[in-house]
């Protein structure tokens, strides 16, 4: 007979606005069938499967998972998991958040689109079970043994995402450019959020007309026009979900769903109700 549990051990003691900060680790044996979400989250969650099976949902993508694969959930990003009915899910998780976990991610090979890593389960799974221990003794120096287990976990993972290393340099794309490319994906960690191009100008420390120039200039587009874009694109993922255009409007980032339908129809011809209709929804 399956044995089901869940325990989560917190971080005694997190900082706020630090550059990495571990919130919590657990781990657990699902139920058959056992689903969470769709949701959404305001931190990096990463789960690493020891046993059974599973599937994970984002961005419209559709995942199975087995033994030593993990699935990483990104902020902002909406979701869904759930176990096999006949072999559910062992698994392990670990959650964090900071200005340093964009870079961590990149750098592994690690995104929205790319959410799945196959392999490197030992070393993680070894790492998130020395977190917990570590949060459940409630020691002073807890903050930096999990930042450190993380950081051997992201490599195992990073190897086992990247064998080959990082891209090399050939090729490389020049300041501007990759400037650009980060201006970019600031808008896309915002999408759902009220931004103005002033506050991205200032977190990324350039003057805001500057910014708006050299954006254009490599993208095509003002950040603006970059953005409704990206929130359109996003919104039609979620008009495929069982979600109310309210709910929809809102979570890429409109708080007024006549004003969203309207930018809707804008771009794309039809009214959010047209194209669900037009995708069988």
């Amino acid at each position: 007979m399956l044995r089901t549990f869940s325990q989560t051990a917190v971080h005694p003691n997190p900082r706020a606005g630090g550059a990495l900060t571990v919130l919590f680790s657990g781990q657990s044996q699902t139920e058959p069938g056992h689903r969470m979400g769709p949701q959404k989250l305001d931190y990096v969650l990463i789960h690493t499967v020891i046993d059974g099976e599973g599937w994970f949902r984002c961005r419209d993508k559709h995942y199975a998972l087995g033994p030593g694969d993990s699935f990483v959930i990104l902020p902002g990003e909406l979701h869904t998991y759930q176990s096999d009915e006949s072999r559910p899910w062992r698994y392990r998780w670990i959650a964090f958040r900071g200005t340093e976990a964009d870079r961590w991610l990149a750098a592994a090979g690690i995104d929205a689109d790319r959410p799945i890593v196959r392999g490197g389960d030992g070393t993680a799974l070894k790492a998130m079970a020395a977190v917990e221990k570590a949060f459940r003794r409630k020691e002073w120096t807890s903050e930096w043994e999990a930042e450190g287990w993380l950081r051997l976990a992201f490599s195992a993972w990073a190897k086992a995402n990247r064998p080959g290393g990082p891209p090399s340099g050939q090729g490389k794309p020049g300041v501007a450019a990759m400037e650009a490319d980060r201006a970019a994906r600031w808008l896309e960690a915002q999408s759902a959020h009220s931004v103005s191009i002033a506050r991205m100008a200032k977190e990324l420390g350039y003057h805001r007309t500057h910014l708006t120039k050299l954006f254009t200039r490599e993208l095509g587009m003002s950040p603006i026009q970059y953005l409704q874009r990206l929130r359109m694109e996003r919104a039609k993922t979620l008009l495929l979900e069982p979600l109310s255009v309210e709910e929809v409007a809102l979570s890429v980032g409109y708080s007024d769903p006549l004003y969203f339908s309207k930018s809707f129809k804008k771009l794309t011809g039809m009214t959010p109700t047209e194209f669900r209709r037009s995708q069988g929804g």
